[in-house]
């Protein structure tokens, strides 16, 4: 029986040696992805960041095109606000 308890304990020792580099893997594949979790969260908001800057500056260009507008044909824009006053008006006027 000595054989087999020697064979046993063996088998005990590769099991552990196996389950502490499972563990240790396991940790690293963890700190992996919370890396790469952290990186595309990064990407994200930049890309998030990008895209408000963009819209900012093409509102603002808007706004613009809108002024010159006003300035250019101001009593074509007062017909076209006091038009788009009267539609909403109606149409919101028989919401009540």
């Amino acid at each position: 029986m000595g054989a087999c308890e020697n064979l046993e304990t063996r088998g005990m020792d590769v099991l552990r040696q196996e389950l502490a580099q499972l563990r240790t893997d396991f940790s690293a594949i963890t700190r992996t992805l919370k890396n790469m979790a952290g990186e595309a969260k990064t990407e994200a908001c930049a890309k998030v960041r990008d895209g408000a800057d963009k819209a900012r500056v093409q509102a603002g260009r808007a706004a613009d095109q809108v002024s010159a507008s006003i300035e250019e044909r101001p009593f074509t824009s007062m017909l076209v606000t006091l038009a788009a006053g009267m539609l909403m008006g109606v149409l919101f006027g028989r919401a009540r």
